[in-house]
């Protein structure tokens, strides 16, 4: 069964083109449950038996306003219907799993066509049991998406045109013995941007930002005891663009590697999480751009002052690639605090605040974000949810080469029937 999630107010500042993780957080041993993972059996869906099979579908329709259309400095407000259909089937299996999902989100701007979005993404995720210790997994994601108005990837206003083709695919394998545990991973994806319909009129190629990534991930982790492990992780990437950059600036072609060292934690009624830091470095192909490296952060803490109060701590410093015009990369830091509470038995509240500063290395040029967000939903049925939010977001940049400062209001409003 999924696990329940209250996607109104979830967030979305500063992301770039952010990949799957390649070796999954490892800090849930089931020792501890968040508001949205709490078990509501009288509301979970039944879903559809097919032989060995469950399937569950959905589908939410909803409507909502944004006072900021295309994240300009003279804004233009406009409303927007929503449909979103979704569907998973998972494996009834006692040995093995086989998990497959795809969903389709349809937004239509009333008298801002340019805006309109179609987005959907496929999953289709395997794994096998072998004997007691190994599990080999194999996982394949296609998705058509819309890139985030708080990346430092692109200008606002590019990306609220912007569209993109992302396929992905996985190995890992993961072998646990004792208190040790081995985990292997490699992944490939591949990036294929859309032309641009430009505000002004007219279509503008983003040939020159399709890329490939292909990494490579090792970890090990040591159990302290059942409450607490000690890992260190190795990854290695390499990214290769399609095209120059420009007439006069080569491509982005860089290799990586990031080696983070921490712990992980699991204290039952109190709190979990996982804390790493370590040093990535990134060489870039061109002499044009210089190589970068420093400290690189991953951390998230859930703490749960009751049972039906989850609160959600975490902080990131990574080292991204950008197509704007400022040296190839970026610093891009993290803080959120998010809140999740069970008011009543069926409705449940969200708050999220997110803080993002970009820095750009070779220019020294600085953008920073941040948004606020507050959302609901109210579980009537089996069959039915309602869920609202409220969000502000606010991006301002030291230099137009970053793109323009704007900020936004959106609220949106919808109902999902499932079966």
């Amino acid at each position: 069964m999924p696990v329940l999630v209250v996607g109104s107010a979830q967030a979305q500042v500063g992301e770039s083109l952010l990949l799957p993780p390649v070796i999954p957080p490892g800090f849930d041993r089931g020792r501890n449950q968040s508001v949205l993972e709490l078990p509501r059996k009288a509301y979970d869906p039944v879903g559809i038996r097919i032989n060995s099979f469950d399937l569950f579908p959905s589908i939410k329709s909803g409507a909502g306003a944004t006072s900021n259309t295309y994240y300009t400095v003279d804004p233009v407000a406009s409303t927007f219907l929503t449909t979103t259909p979704a569907a998973e089937l998972i494996s009834r299996w006692s040995r093995h799993q086989l998990m497959l999902s795809g969903t389709g989100t349809f937004r239509q701007y009333i008298g801002q066509p340019r805006r309109n979005e179609t987005t959907w993404q496929t999953d289709a995720r395997g794994r096998v049991d072998l004997g007691r210790f190994t599990t080999v997994t194999l996982e394949e994601i296609s998705a058509q998406l819309t890139e985030n108005q708080f990346s430092g990837e692109t200008a606002p206003t590019v990306a609220a045109l912007s569209r993109y083709r992302r396929d992905f695919v996985s190995l890992r394998a993961v072998n646990q013995v004792g208190r040790m545990r081995l985990t292997v991973a490699t992944d490939y994806a591949l990036f294929c941007f859309k032309p641009l319909p430009l505000l002004a009129g007219g279509i503008r190629s983003q040939e020159n930002r399709d890329r490939n990534v292909a990494r490579a991930t090792g970890q090990f982790e040591y159990a302290r005891s059942p409450d607490l492990a000690f890992f260190v992780q190795a990854s290695y990437a390499d990214q290769a663009f399609k095209t120059r950059l420009s007439a006069t600036l080569p491509n982005l072609d860089s290799t990586a590697y990031r080696v983070l060292s921490g712990f992980n934690f699991d204290d039952p009624g109190f709190a979990r999480g996982s804390l790493g830091v370590g040093y990535t470095h990134q060489t870039f192909t061109a002499p044009n751009y210089k190589p970068v490296g420093g400290v690189s952060v991953e951390a998230r803490v859930e703490v749960f002052p009751s049972r039906l109060t989850t609160v959600l701590l975490g902080a990131r410093r990574t080292l991204e690639v950008t197509s704007l015009y400022t040296g190839g990369a970026y610093w891009n830091n993290q803080l959120t605090l998010r809140v999740d509470r069970e008011i009543w038995h069926s409705v449940l509240v969200d708050v999220i605040a997110e803080r993002f500063k970009q820095s750009y290395i070779q220019s020294g040029l600085i953008a920073k974000s941040y948004q606020l967000g507050l959302g609901a939903q109210y579980l009537s049925s089996r069959r039915v949810m309602v869920d609202a939010s409220l969000k502000y977001g606010n991006r301002s940049a030291a230099s137009a080469v970053l793109g323009n400062p704007f900020d936004e209001i959106r609220s949106e409003i919808g109902l999902t029937f499932r079966i």
